[in-house]
């Protein structure tokens, strides 16, 4: 019962979390070239395009079959890793880089801000979206000795691992070490780490605040569920 409960209020949250992204995206554009890093399939990717209006839409997508698939949609994708070597891209092409849902996968976190920061257009926007590490939820599970909610995917060979209350317990893991979830982060955390390789702050936007409505989250940001951020690469 409970876990069916949170499992209701979680895809509410990623919903919001998802609306919250192409709010950003209108708020801040319009955008002639357009990147999504993690574009899997390409749908939510043209969504973004046309929040954009963009004319050139770019994805990096290393799963070769929903690869092929944003492929088909006019989505110029390149089928590599997010935090490994150099991305396809020339320097300053892009206006808009979004990336939804994930930072929390990759290992090596500077290398995927760096290249953000090698291809965005100085003024560009960096939108990321992630899980929130200071959420309510991972703290109750943190003082209870539990691993994190939004952690407890980070095992290859099962999912809900040390959490009684995830919802995902006893669930057969992901295809392999790049689904699994590596670190989850604050808001506070990220824009730090972005101003170190030359950005600001310009907004952050918040879903998720369990176990009450989602649209908590749009005012209380530094506990709800997931995390929206905006970040402008100086000139």
């Amino acid at each position: 019962m409970i876990k069916s409960y949170l499992g209701r209020i979680y895809c509410d949250a990623l919903s919001h979390n998802d609306q919250n992204v192409v709010e950003a995206i209108r708020k801040y554009g319009p955008f002639d070239t357009l990147l999504d890093v993690g574009c899997w399939d390409g749908e939510k990717t043209m969504q973004y395009a046309s929040a954009a209006k963009a004319k050139k839409i770019f994805g990096i997508e290393p799963v070769r079959e929903p690869a092929e698939a944003a492929k088909k949609l006019g989505i110029a994708v390149s089928a590599c890793p997010a935090d490994e070597g150099v991305w396809p891209l020339k320097d300053e092409s892009i206006d808009c880089i979004v990336s939804n849902q994930v930072v929390e996968h990759l290992s090596n976190i500077d290398t995927f801000i760096s290249e953000v920061s090698r291809i965005l257009k100085p003024g560009g926007i960096l939108i990321t979206s992630t899980n929130n590490l200071s959420s309510w939820h991972n703290i109750f599970a943190l003082l209870m000795g539990w691993a994190p909610f939004d952690l407890t995917n980070s095992s290859t060979k099962a999912l809900g691992v040390g959490n009684p209350l995830s919802i995902h317990q006893g669930e057969t893991s992901y295809k392999g070490s790049s689904w699994t979830h590596k670190t989850i982060y604050t808001s506070y955390w990220l824009h730090s780490w972005f101003k170190e390789y030359g950005f600001t702050n310009e907004d952050t936007f918040g879903a998720g605040y369990y176990p009450l409505p989602s649209v908590f989250g749009s005012f209380l940001k530094k506990h709800c569920a997931f995390i929206v951020l905006v970040n402008r690469k100086l000139g």
